[in-house]
Formats: C-alpha cells, sequence, structure tokens
C-alpha cells in the first residue's frame, strides 16, 4: 500500500494537469470574481455591468466573495472533476493499466491510493482558495476584512473542498469507460443535473448542488440550506470510491 501512495502522488506532483487546474481554481474564479465586482461598482449601462450589479449580494468584501461563491460553485467541481478523470483515465488511455495485473500491488491498492490522495489534494486546494481569494480581495484595493467577511470566506473555503469531494464520483464512469472521455461525460452528467436541480427547486437536497446553495446562504431568493444537509456530500463521495474501488477488483484486463 505505501508503493501505491508514493507512485501514485509522484504521478500527481508531475502532472501538467494537475498543476493547470490547481493553479486556475486558487485564482482564475477570484479574478473573475474582482472583475465583475469592479463592473458593478462602476454602474454603467452597459451589459456587462448591469449582469453583474443583478448577480453580486453587494459591494466591496460581500459582493465579491458572493461573486466568487457563485463562480466556484460550478468551477470547483468541473476543475475538480477534470483532475479525477485524468488520475484514473490516463491508465487506460496510456495503456498503463495492462501492467498494474502484474504488479505486486494490488489494483484496489492502488484506486485507494489515488483516492486518498485526491482527498488530500481537494483539502489543500479548497484551503488556498479562500486564502488566495482574501489575498486578491487585500491586492487589489478591497480593504481590510470584518469578522463577516472572514466568516463568508471560511464557507467559501469549504465550499471548495466539498466541490473537491463531489468530484470523486467521476472516477467511477472514468474508470468503468476506460478512459478520460466516459470521466469527462460523467462530470457533465453531474454539473448539468445540479443547475437543472436548482432549477426546479431541489437545489437544497441534490447533493451536487447543496454546498452551493448553502454557501450562497439563501441569495437570489433560494431556499436557505441547514448545515446538517452537508452531510450528503462526503456521503456521495463514499459511494463513489466504493464503486470504483468495487470496479477495480473486479475489472478484467485490456
Amino acid at each position: 500500500m505505501t508503493a501505491a501512495y508514493v507512485v501514485e502522488a509522484l504521478k500527481l506532483r508531475r502532472s501538467r494537469v494537475v498543476v493547470v487546474v490547481t493553479v486556475a481554481l486558487l485564482v482564475v474564479p477570484a479574478l473573475l470574481a474582482r472583475v465583475f465586482l469592479i463592473a458593478a461598482e462602476r454602474g454603467g449601462a452597459d451589459p456587462m455591468s448591469t449582469k453583474a450589479a443583478l448577480l453580486l449580494p453587494g459591494v466591496g468584501w460581500p459582493g465579491y466573495v458572493g461573486g466568487l461563491v457563485q463562480v466556484y460553485a460550478t468551477a470547483g467541481v468541473v476543475g475538480a472533476g477534470v483532475v479525477v478523470a485524468w488520475c484514473f483515465g490516463r491508465e487506460y488511455a496510456d495503456r498503463t493499466v495492462v501492467s498494474l495485473y502484474a504488479s505486486a500491488t494490488p489494483r484496489t491498492s492502488v484506486a485507494k491510493a489515488k483516492l486518498v490522495l485526491l482527498t488530500a489534494w481537494s483539502v489543500a486546494v479548497g484551503t488556498g482558495v479562500a486564502g488566495a481569494a482574501a489575498v486578491i480581495g487585500l491586492a487589489t484595493g478591497l480593504g481590510l476584512p470584518d469578522a463577516a467577511d472572514w466568516r463568508a470566506l471560511a464557507r467559501l473555503g469549504l465550499l471548495a473542498v466539498l466541490s473537491g469531494f463531489l468530484a470523486l464520483p467521476v472516477a467511477a464512469p472514468a474508470s468503468i469507460g476506460r478512459g478520460y472521455l466516459p470521466g469527462i461525460g460523467g462530470l457533465m452528467v453531474l454539473v448539468v443535473t445540479a443547475q437543472v436541480a436548482v432549477v426546479a427547486g431541489a437545489g437544497t437536497w441534490w447533493p451536487w448542488s447543496v454546498a452551493a446553495v448553502w454557501a450562497m446562504g439563501g441569495a437570489s431568493g433560494m431556499e436557505p440550506v441547514a448545515p446538517a444537509w452537508l452531510v450528503v456530500v462526503p456521503l456521495v463521495a463514499a459511494l463513489g470510491a466504493y464503486t470504483t474501488v468495487t470496479w477495480w477488483q473486479r475489472a478484467e484486463v485490456v
């Protein structure tokens, strides 16, 4: 099992996909939210300023963090899902999965190592998202956040962590479909169903939308979500992990 962790950690550390997605998740949503806030505060009649003023919950830190939560509600799952699809799908795309059947390390140990490391990566990125958002806000002239703003940043960080957990089930279609594309396809299904659930009024309990609705705190007329409902997120992550490990245990060589 130790060997599996060492090898999989090396793959993640050297992967350009992981590096690009990590940097993108840390920086791009925060920059987009800051641009939206600038457009909203400008108060122009152009389409961007008008739309930004409607979407953001306010100005200053509340508007900035509120906009960032809305961006990250989708971007977080998409970014983490791409990493998960790559981590499992590459074994089939690069034909390295064949060597696992001749390895002394059980395939289930490899799958478990991937899942544990992806979970750790999600926690690290989620923590980093809140920190990066605070730095970018300070660097772009928003001033020092107050106690309410820090609580909002903490909610953002937890949303980022949970988004990574919600992407773990993507490992199952990437493994069963034997490649990146089935994993990306499964990811798109999760993202679309989350959007549909919000529109249909089921966003307060659907696993792939409940974290985002909770982080928004009842904004945009949506019903607030009790923190206890967030337990559904690790449950679906565990179910996805179980399905993936079971597949790796029983799958035949390709």
